[in-house]
């Protein structure tokens, strides 16, 4: 992978590192849904006039707008407003291993020890950072979360399959379906928005393009580009990267401790992705070794 590309998947990490946690003040002021639906909406105002005519069929961009944008989005900042920012962030990172899960289901890997074990290590770690949820709001919360990191991790293995664009082009394809498909959900499922919308302070609508735009419009943007250029094994060795980004902020611009189960769980947790994403070097042939017998 060139130092550029390099360098272009680090910054999707921090990104999304801090984006998540910090997104936390702002689900308790806004509802979750509703801060989505405005997040896509903006994303996809600004990106229609430069980006208006995707090759991917309307259908799958449907597909794709609702299992990898509005359905993930919206259960993560479910998850958000009843999880701690720092075990909602770690429990994200179920993505990979169900990820994983999801390649051999769309026949795109095969079931390997490896990827057992390291599966296997991740549930254990957000099991230790999870804990006993005492309270309903904390299994609803972790409920969220774990359906929208399914949903994301199935969207991210169909895209190289299905979807005829990439970077921003594939993205703003995918708001224009999220953001309406995220309205009417919030509609369904959350009441009195109006209401609730005319208490926000202005520094919280302030926030919204911001988080539009560096924490999701330029970093998906991104990582679409790179999905269509290189093989996910080749990517998600980063993935490693968020989780740390997270906990930093959520310590230090948060203020949220660090109990010794949350050290001990993120530690597990990210021992596991470390077994999926890294793949032994094959050992190059010895001298003597190659050529016919």
């Amino acid at each position: 992978m060139p130092p550029t590309h390099i360098l272009l998947v680090v910054l999707i990490q921090i990104c999304w590192g801090a984006t998540y946690p910090l997104c936390k003040p702002y689900v308790e002021v806004f509802p979750p849904m509703a801060l989505v639906a405005m997040v896509y909406a903006f994303v996809a105002l600004i990106s229609a006039p430069l980006y208006p005519r995707p090759k991917t069929p309307q259908r799958t961009l449907f597909l794709l707008g609702f299992f990898g944008g509005a359905l993930q989005t919206g259960m993560v900042f479910i998850a958000l407003k009843y999880l701690p920012a720092s075990t909602a962030v770690l429990a994200m990172q179920a993505q990979l291993p169900i990820g994983v899960v999801a390649s051999w289901f769309m026949g795109r890997d095969k079931p390997s020890i490896k990827n057992s074990l390291g599966s296997v290590i991740c549930l254990v770690g957000i099991v230790i950072v999870v804990g006993k949820p005492e309270a309903t709001d904390a299994w609803f919360g972790l409920a969220a979360m774990l359906l929208g990191v399914a949903s994301w991790s199935v969207a991210q293995a169909a895209i190289p399959v299905v979807a005829k664009d990439q970077g921003m082009m594939l993205y703003a394809g995918m708001t224009r379906y999220a953001a309406p498909q995220m309205l009417v959900m919030s509609l369904i499922f959350e009441h009195g928005q109006l209401h609730t919308l005319g208490d926000v302070p202005l520094s919280a609508w302030g926030a919204v393009p911001i988080i539009a735009l560096a924490g999701f419009a330029v970093p998906y943007a991104i990582w679409y580009w790179l999905l269509m250029r290189h093989r996910v094994d080749e990517l998600m060795p980063f993935v490693l990267l968020m989780p740390i980004v997270s906990i930093l902020v959520t310590t230090t611009l948060l203020g949220e401790p660090l109990p010794p189960a949350l050290l001990l769980g993120g530690a597990v947790l990210i021992a596991g992705l470390a077994v999926i994403v890294f793949k032994r070097r094959r050992r190059p042939p010895a001298l003597g070794e190659t050529g016919a017998n």
